[in-house]
């Protein structure tokens, strides 16, 4: 599998699926309510139709939080991407700006490649298996202008760096959901608290934060609630291939995709 290639691809579907996203938030959106009860707005149906539309020419199965979900007879025998259009549509209804796309392609029941763009935020990170994991230094509008080179993954590159970026926060800093925080959270916060006098705990929406712990901006981000696949997915692989280990928490053990119903049990990642 040429993972550089399809990352090359994705990221440019992400970057072309956020101006969209980015021209429904100034302008405006339509919101309903799923029967689950979260909102979906018509930039997550657009960002999936541009996702699904691009990913699928790479000949690989589109699985999104907003399209057609695959048997687990499927997801156990085949290369899938998963995607989640908006990541995070709570916190784009109400203009955080914390939110953001992800993108991932799981083979073997792991991500292998993975793409997170919060576009409001200027934040782009990728990393893929045999490529490494990077983080793009430029805003939305920078992002934009590689679609128009002739050289794109070049210039990608050289506007990028490595992941970690920068050395560890001089005081612990713990990033914990904004709308997703529990009592089992709290309870590991205090706990935290007694090994680290100056810690420091940051709330956040979307999967982002799994790019934010990669690059050093915070130590740590555990998250004791299921996630859906697609929730996970993109963030999982840039960690991974930042160096961290995405385990089940308080375990030794990987997350994987294996769950008949599409549920990560958690997930915890720390430098």
């Amino acid at each position: 599998m040429d993972f550089k290639s399809l990352l090359s691809i994705a990221i440019q579907t992400t970057i072309t699926a956020g101006t969209e996203i980015m021209r429904q938030y100034v302008d405006g959106f339509d919101t309903v309510t799923k029967a689950d009860g979260s909102p979906v707005t018509s930039a997550d149906l657009k960002a999936h139709d541009i996702l699904n539309e691009h990913l699928s020419k790479t000949g690989i199965a589109v699985m999104s939080e907003e399209g057609e979900k695959f048997t687990h007879e499927f997801r156990q025998n085949n290369d899938y991407w998963c995607i989640d259009p908006i990541d995070g549509t709570m916190d784009f209804v109400n203009k955080t700006d914390e939110f953001c796309i992800s993108v991932g392609l799981i083979t073997q029941n792991t991500s292998k490649l993975g793409v997170l763009y919060a576009p409001a935020l200027g934040l782009l990170y990728f990393a893929a298996e045999g490529v490494g994991a990077y983080k793009f230094f430029g805003d939305q509008k920078a992002a934009e202008n590689l679609l128009a080179t002739s050289d794109f993954w070049d210039e990608l590159i050289e506007n990028s760096e490595d992941l970690p970026v920068y050395d560890l926060p001089e005081n612990f800093t713990f990033l914990t959901s904004r709308y997703h925080r529990d009592q089992e959270t709290d309870q590991y916060i205090q706990e935290l608290k007694k090994k680290y006098n100056e810690m420091q705990v940051i709330t956040m929406g979307c999967a982002i934060k799994l790019g934010i712990v990669a690059e050093r901006e915070a130590t740590e981000y555990t998250r004791f609630r299921s996630v859906n696949f697609w929730d996970i997915a993109g963030g999982h692989a840039i960690a991974k291939y930042a160096g961290l280990e995405v385990l089940k928490p308080n375990t030794t053990q990987e997350i994987d995709y294996t769950d008949p119903e599409m549920r990560v049990d958690g997930y915890s990642l720390k430098w």
